[in-house]
């Protein structure tokens, strides 16, 4: 589960978390950040993109524009309580702000005049009791490993995007889930029913609190709930465990982003 917002966490959705800032583990070019924006109990959606899209992205636009190449966000599928019985599932928002490299985004940090926490205008409750917890997960643009990449043809209804922020147990290094994950856990997935696309990326930072991001899509959510539902059977690791098998938290979303903050001109709900 994620921790309640602290001062340090707000600064992670305007992207400017520390995991991302540090030595990367890999080399990269271009790079993203997934930003999964986790609705409170009780809040609302529309006091949240208000805020948003009122303050924050101008704001964080003003900030970082000379770098950011693009700015987009996601409102997530409200996923069904069988969905969330099953698996650690959030409703809220993705947004994904992209930059040309690693250095680019850490270029924003230092010096710059519109970046402390104080020059942005607080969400409904303040920083400190925000309706939402957002975590942040920096990556490569594109997936460092492709399972499956079938054909996503325009259509009527949008796909599902189901984005899974994901670390191992404690006592499990990265090597040793990688291991599990790709001999065993990915090639079952991926034999799924209905499977589209199925991708895997590595965190720029090992440090990072999600280390890694699985990616899957479906033609809607029907086609997800035949797959997940009930949990298949999959084979376990060796650290045991149910479900997933991994500590994690997810969100339903489309292929599409219903708001850019780059190119955009929109009435305000």
């Amino acid at each position: 589960m994620t921790q309640p917002l602290s001062r340090r966490a707000a600064l992670a959705l305007v992207a400017v978390g520390a995991a991302a800032a540090a030595t990367p583990a890999l080399a990269v070019g271009a790079m993203k950040h997934y930003i999964l924006v986790d609705l409170k109990p009780g809040a609302d959606q529309l006091v949240l993109d208000r805020w948003y899209m009122t303050f924050h992205a101008p704001q964080v636009r003003r900030a970082y524009k000379a770098w950011q190449r693009n700015y987009v966000s996601y409102r997530s599928y409200l996923p069904p309580d069988e969905a969330k019985a099953a698996y650690p599932l959030r409703y809220g928002r993705m947004t994904e702000i992209q930059f040309d490299s690693l250095a680019d985004f850490q270029e924003t940090r230092p010096n710059n005049i519109y970046g402390g926490l104080n020059s942005f205008t607080p969400p409904p409750g303040g920083w400190a009791s925000p309706p939402f917890d957002s975590t942040t997960a920096s990556i490569p643009v594109n997936p460092q490993t492709v399972f499956v990449s079938l054909d996503t043809a325009p259509k009527e209804t949008p796909y599902l995007r189901w984005i899974v922020f994901f670390r191992y147990p404690k006592g499990v290094t990265l090597e040793q889930g990688d291991a599990w994950y790709a001999d065993v856990h990915a090639k079952e997935t991926a034999k799924l029913p209905g499977v589209k696309r199925y991708v895997l990326y590595k965190a720029l930072s090992e440090r990072a609190e999600y280390p890694r991001v699985a990616e899957l899509w479906f033609d809607d959510y029907a086609a997800w709930k035949k797959a997940f539902l009930p949990v298949p059977n999959f084979t376990p690791p060796a650290w045991g465990g149910k479900g997933l098998f991994v500590d994690a938290i997810s969100m339903f979303v489309g292929e599409n982003p219903d708001v850019d903050f780059i190119n955009d001109k929109r009435s305000i709900p």
